[in-house]
């Protein structure tokens, strides 16, 4: 709002409004000013079809305070939201980010502003640091783009019933996984008759409130303790400091944590979901085995897929079926060190076991131990692979000769080979090059590569003999992307190798070589 005065001329030509403070506990009254101060409602805001709304996190300011402000009642609220909504008329899309304000955020304001507005909103975009506030119960039908973030994992959450028959994109994160589809549809089965992507993130719930309460309650409570004392002296409502839990109001359900891997096969109710077109899924920290959840998927339909998950959520995954899948990102994370060599080569074996059809395929592994690819490729059509993995350079042509539609290779903390004593000279490297049993081409179709050559802990002379030993049967090479330095240090050790007749004729090619920071 502070270049208000360059659009007063033409406000019919703005699309979108961004209302921000920084203030670090912001106060309704004060952005209702602010908006009166700069003459808002004086401006015919017909053109304005987008609002956004994103206050200041507070967690942000060290400033040693520790007063939460004073208390702002609804009616400050609703002033503000309905200002909005008179000056704003052709609003349908809302963005919100509350940014972790901890007591009073947009998730206050919009509250009332999506209860007025719910009619015409067809897009909303709602991010929360806690749990979610919401003006109304049940979300219209006409809702065609939805997403809920929470920043907190708790064991319940507390969202409006979604009708979704128009859903095109469905966002949700921090929804516990066993009350996943509760607040959609009516009985029975969810048909998602319109929804072409989705994309869910999961977290192990490990927090709990009351029913019936917000998290600014519970913090409001927690500082001023202003409930009513009961016969023993304690308030109705009460945090016990010992345990951090509210203790004592036996009209309030607390919700306790029970399931700490909670799997989809034992939802909390009988609702499955439909998908007819569904192109695009994305499962982010999934906590249980992938292969249940992928049951009510059609597999069959999907374009784009992502998966990132523990290494334990791909035991039994298969990844067949996807007939027309074009891009794919596999990812899995993990801490324990049980068994994990051969579960994460597994894994390796399954990320490149999709189908033909696949152009785009990201694979990014946490696995501390060397990994193999498997010999027998089935993605062959492959045109862009991003590898992150502890694989050898000494396995890279093999791999390479099944993909000969590849163009771009992104290769990360992959293992470089000791090179022989002898190719610490130009004469030497030669010579071992020359001796080589193999030195046909591993790829003709190779355009860019990008290896990481960070933290390696190697020499100048190692990082250059797996490189060069890799990309001198590249023919097709254009473009090699390292650091400056790297690059510069490379192309010194490179330029005298073109003075060795025998060689120069087998790597000509990078005579042409572009070198990218």
């Amino acid at each position: 709002m502070t270049n208000m005065r360059r659009v007063v001329e033409t406000p019919a030509r703005v699309k979108e409004l961004i209302i921000s403070t920084f203030d670090r506990y912001p106060n309704p009254d004060d952005v209702l000013d602010m908006l009166r101060q700069q003459k808002f409602e004086q401006l015919k805001w017909s053109g304005v079809t987008t609002l956004c709304v994103s206050f200041k996190s507070d967690y942000d300011i060290d400033d040693g305070e520790k007063d939460e402000g004073e208390w702002i009642s609804d009616e400050s609220f609703a002033a503000l939201s309905s200002f909005l909504v008179e000056h704003l008329p052709m609003v349908d899309t809302l963005w919100m980010d509350d940014n972790r304000c901890r007591r009073v955020g947009p998730r206050n304001v919009l509250s009332n502003y999506v209860a007025e507005r719910l009619d015409r909103l067809s897009k909303m975009f709602l991010r929360f640091a806690y749990m979610p506030a919401f003006g109304v119960k049940t979300l219209p039908p006409h809702i065609t783009h939805l997403t809920l973030t929470v920043h907190s994992a708790y064991d319940f959450i507390d969202i409006p019933r979604v009708m979704a028959p128009m859903l095109r994109s469905l966002t949700l994160s921090a929804i516990p996984l066993s009350h996943l589809w509760d607040k959609f549809g009516g009985s029975g089965a969810v048909d998602f008759a319109e929804l072409r992507r989705l994309d869910l993130t999961f977290h192990v719930p490990y927090r709990s409130i009351p029913s019936g309460k917000t998290e600014d309650d519970l913090m409001w409570e927690r500082y001023h303790k202003e409930n009513t004392d009961g016969p023993d002296g304690k308030p109705l409502s009460y945090v016990d400091p010992k345990t951090d839990n509210y203790k004592g109001n036996t009209k309030l359900k607390t919700i306790s944590v029970k399931e700490r891997t909670p799997k989809y096969t034992v939802l909390k109710s009988d609702k499955r979901p439909r998908f007819p077109k569904l192109q695009h899924l994305q499962l982010n920290l999934y906590p249980g085995r992938i292969r249940d959840f992928l049951r009510d998927i059609p597999l069959q339909q999907l374009l784009t897929l992502r998966i990132s998950a523990d290494l334990v959520a791909f035991k039994g995954l298969r990844l067949a079926g996807l007939d027309r899948l074009q891009s794919s990102n596999i990812c899995y994370y993990s801490e324990s060190k049980l068994r994990e060599s051969p579960h994460a080569n597994r894994f390796l074996a399954k990320a490149f076991a999709q189908p033909p059809t696949l152009r785009r395929l990201t694979i990014n592994t946490s696995s501390k131990c060397r990994l193999r690819p498997p010999p027998i490729l089935s993605c062959t059509g492959i045109r862009r692979l991003k590898l992150t993995a502890q694989i050898s350079y000494a396995d890279l042509p093999a791999m390479l000769r099944q993909l000969p539609r590849l163009e771009f290779l992104d290769l990360q903390r992959a293992l470089f080979v000791d090179p022989p004593p002898l190719t610490h000279t130009a004469e030497g490297m030669a010579q071992h090059f020359l001796a080589l049993s193999d030195t046909a081409p591993v790829s003709t179709s190779l355009v860019k590569f990008v290896p990481d050559v960070l933290c390696r802990n190697a020499t100048d002379e190692v990082v250059f003999y797996n490189i060069f030993m890799l990309i001198a049967r590249v023919p097709s090479l254009r473009e090699l992307k390292m650091f400056s330095f790297y690059s510069t240090q490379f192309f010194r050790e490179l330029l005298p190798l073109f003075k060795i007749p025998d060689l120069s004729k087998r790597i000509r090619h990078l005579a042409s070589l572009e070198c990218n920071e």
